[in-house]
């Protein structure tokens, strides 16, 4: 293996470390995931829609992680959605439609 050099003890004792790590982690994470779940089905049993909450959520984490990026994204979605209502009218008016 690279990285691990001539003692085999060492490098196994070193995997051994990391693999530990990782585990713990992800055991934590699992628990938080689950923790997350009785957090939306409590704003469910409150009347909540979860997928909306979720939405808040991702765009809140989001503009936390990069403000810049996610400026430029909704930026580029008003002006998409502005281009929509347009055509939509364009549209209604060729068809004849109110």
């Amino acid at each position: 293996m690279t990285g691990m050099g001539d003692n085999s003890e060492v490098g196994a004792g070193l995997v051994k470390s990391f693999v530990d790590r990782i585990l713990s982690r992800k055991e934590e994470q699992d628990e938080i995931g689950e923790d997350i779940k009785e957090i939306y089905a409590e704003a469910k049993s409150q009347g909540l829609d979860k997928t909306a909450l979720g939405k808040v959520v991702a765009a809140i984490r989001a503009e936390r992680k990069n403000p810049d990026k996610f400026a430029e994204l909704e930026a580029m979605v008003e002006l998409y959605m502005g281009a929509m209502e347009i055509a939509s009218r364009t549209h209604t008016r060729e068809d004849g439609g109110t």
